[in-house]
């Protein structure tokens, strides 16, 4: 290097530098986290921008961290659009560098097509004239239309083989094993100053019952703690019973085990649902009588203990789960009496109130409204809220449909290894759909992507070869371009 050249240099670093100092100076700490993580960004998105996948397991790692970043970063950024980003980002690059050399047959599927003619019915609520803003529409249907879309058709389309799988469900339980650490710290070391925090914003209403904490980890709360701990749970359990080598085996016993402590810790009576009948769905599926049998028994075996016996009477877990079995418990009557003033306020109103006109985007952007003060709970309540009768019921039978050909396809696939993975990823989804009636967890990150990249997966793996890949149409080559597009029967 010459003295010119070293001269420029330092006077280069010297000036940026400056320049940082400054920026930092004026605008304080969230500059400097921004300018610290730019570096990190560009590489980020120079890999993205050549291997899509990044960008889906970018968002699926996000998806857990989210609650992380809003609780830890003293900066008021919505980190949640970062999913949307990625999604959007990962469908641009498709379209405008890689189309050309896609194969698309395997997106040309009747789930895809579902997600698309629900995706159409929530752009026409944009017209339902009880409907208060546009923007509150946004931010709604993302939960409820978008990622489901995107996660579901991407993953069909950049996801073509069995290490693709693999890959995903080692992200998913290990970011859950994490999780439960958390949770086990919090309960025996308790909280952190942040955390602390965030309970004192008025979280302490719902997360201290009885002076005892509900924990929830790193996640949102405790309630989509719980559930995302039953999901694990019975995931890990079918895999468990899988032909997979001991060392695999005894990960897999681990993780069901701890999650479902972690469960127990979350104080989410809800979440038990996903564990059983995800236990439920999965002997139906492997067609055993006795085992059927037996397991009826445990589940039968399970409630009486939890109904009829006063058996550990004091613990705050068991005690916690019993009034779930309470036809008295007052969450339960003020649950039933809102769903029934609601159906009074929805007779005449076949398409609901509006998209973003119930709960927080409710009491954000139309306050004061009826539906804006109305508290749905359950996920299957919001949605007849904001989308009507109509909407409901296309909604759940969109989900019915996807675990029904699910659980056809699983007792004629004739490989033992995928049939097993088909079956934990249907056992898990089972569960999830149970628990949506009383919580919203299905568009609560992480939920929401494991469960769509599971549905995604449960039909891409139909297509596994021997090899474990996706047996593609042959890719075109550029010279190949003009050739007539793929078949579009919807399969």
């Amino acid at each position: 290097m010459t003295s010119k050249e070293a001269v420029l240099k330092y006077t280069l670093s010297i000036l940026l530098a400056v320049v940082c100092g400054f920026l930092i100076a004026r605008s304080g700490i969230s500059i400097a986290l921004a300018l610290l993580g730019l570096p990190v960004f560009v590489v980020f998105f120079a890999l993205f921008i050549r291997n899509p996948k990044i960008g889906i397991y970018g968002a699926l790692i996000l998806s857990f961290i989210l609650p992380i970043l809003s609780r830890y970063l003293p900066v008021s950024i919505p980190f949640g659009l970062g999913v949307d980003g990625l999604l959007v980002t990962c469908l641009l690059i498709l379209i405008f560098k890689n189309w050309k050399y896609l194969d698309l047959s395997l997106a040309y599927n009747r789930v895809v097509l579902l997600m698309m003619l629900w995706m159409g019915y929530i752009v026409l609520q944009i017209a339902n004239p009880l409907a208060y803003s546009v923007v509150a529409w946004f931010y709604s249907m993302r939960g409820i239309a978008l990622y489901q879309l995107l996660f579901i058709a991407l993953g069909l389309v950049i996801f073509n083989s069995k290490k693709d799988f693999y890959r995903f469900l080692n992200i998913w339980l290990w970011l859950s094993l994490l999780g439960v650490a958390w949770a086990i710290k919090q309960k025996y070391l308790g909280v952190s100053a942040a955390e602390q925090a965030w309970l004192d914003s008025g979280e302490y209403k719902t997360h201290l019952l009885f002076g005892k904490l509900r924990v929830f980890s790193y996640y949102f709360d405790a309630g989509t703690f719980g559930a995302a701990m039953g999901h694990v749970c019975i995931v890990a359990a079918v895999l468990f019973v899988g032909p997979f080598s001991k060392r695999r085996k005894a990960f897999y016993l681990i993780t069901s085990l701890l999650s479902f402590y972690a469960l127990m810790l979350s104080g989410t009576r809800g979440a038990l649902a996903v564990p059983a009948i995800g236990g439920m769905c999965y002997i139906v599926m492997i067609k055993n009588t006795r085992i059927l049998l037996a397991g009826a028994a445990v589940l039968l075996g399970g409630f009486i203990f939890l109904k009829y016996t006063s058996i550990g009477a004091g613990n705050y877990s068991l005690d916690r789960l019993r009034t779930a079995l309470d036809p008295e418990d007052a969450s339960l009557k003020v649950r039933l009496v809102n769903r029934a003033r609601l159906t009074e306020y929805l007779r005449d109103k076949p398409f609901g109130g509006g998209v973003g006109t119930v709960g927080s985007w409710g009491n954000r952007f139309s306050p004061g409204t009826w539906l804006a003060d109305f508290e749905p709970d359950g996920l299957y309540t919001r949605i007849r809220a904001e989308t009507g009768l109509i909407g409901r019921n296309f909604y759940v039978l969109i989900w019915l449909y996807i675990l029904l050909d699910g659980i056809l396809w699983v007792w004629k696939e004739p490989n033992n290894e995928r049939r097993t993975l088909a079956m934990a990823m249907l056992a898990g989804y089972a569960g999830i759909l149970v628990a949506n009636y009383g919580n919203q967890v299905m568009t609560q990150f992480p939920i929401a992507p494991t469960v769509f990249l599971s549905i995604s997966f449960l039909y891409s793996m139909r297509k596994w070869n021997v090899e474990g890949e996706v047996e593609l149409k042959e890719r075109p080559t550029p010279e190949m371009a003009s050739s007539s597009p793929p078949s579009t029967s919807w399969t």
